[in-house]
């Protein structure tokens, strides 16, 4: 069984487009598990409207953030196979078929993603500007991902038993996907797919910075020692 989890809030203007493009890839009895962190758009409406038996929405009780909030919706899923998902971007055909063939022979796998931006002439108008590797580059190994996270959560998909040993989340993480990648890294086998099977959407309200993070310097190295307590 496949389980895509997704944490939401305010999603209202991408998350159809991005759920039909994996409503499409799914079989019958996957399942899409929506942590809607107090949404106040009308993602809920959207998401009910497509009157999907497969999607299953979370309610929240208090905000989380979306760490904590991804956490929830992870907790709730059923499927031996795990795909993470933004509100925002748009699955490309294929990604769900080659993700399982890599999982024939790894325990978690990371791909490449096109970046989906604004146009500079038409400012409604999406377009993809390169791909995640022109800015992140995937680097196996524990270390190199403890001091510098090259795992991004829309590009991810892994077995049962990474996340049956990543849960439940340590307080005070700086990312979920670090977290399931550091975990992977240690625990099984990573494999890359250096193809793009997702237009990952970049724009003010993305809740990850993948070119620079806003971060102060103290704050990262209290990230970098409550990762290093929580993994050993």
């Amino acid at each position: 069984m496949i389980s895509v989890c997704m944490a939401t809030f305010n999603g209202g203007k991408f998350i159809r487009e991005q759920l039909e493009s994996i409503l499409s890839q799914l079989p019958p009895d996957a399942e899409i598990i929506i942590a809607d962190d107090g949404s106040t758009d009308d993602t809920l409406l959207v998401v009910d409207s497509l009157n999907e038996s497969r999607i299953r929405v979370l309610l929240a009780e208090r905000h989380l953030g979306v760490i904590y909030n991804f956490e929830r919706a992870l907790r709730a899923s059923k499927g031996e196979i795990v795909f993470l998902a933004d509100q925002d971007d748009v699955w490309l055909p294929g990604k769900v078929e080659k993700c399982l063939a890599a999982l024939n022979e790894a325990d978690l796998v990371m791909h490449d993603a096109f970046l989906l931006g604004l146009s500079d002439a038409f400012e409604s108008a999406w377009g993809r500007n390169g791909k995640l590797s022109d800015i992140r580059t995937y680097r196996s190994g524990v270390v190199a991902n403890w001091w510098k996270n090259s795992f991004t959560g829309c590009c991810m998909a892994f077995r049962r038993n990474v996340l049956d040993k990543a849960l439940p989340f340590p307080k005070n993480l700086p990312m979920h996907d670090q977290w399931l990648g550091l975990v992977a890294e240690k625990y099984f086998k990573v494999s890359y797919v250096n193809e793009p099977l997702v237009e990952y959407r970049q724009h003010s309200s993305n809740a990850t910075h993948i070119e620079k993070s806003p971060a102060g310097v103290l704050q990262k190295i209290k990230w970098r020692v409550d990762l290093l307590k929580a993994i050993i």
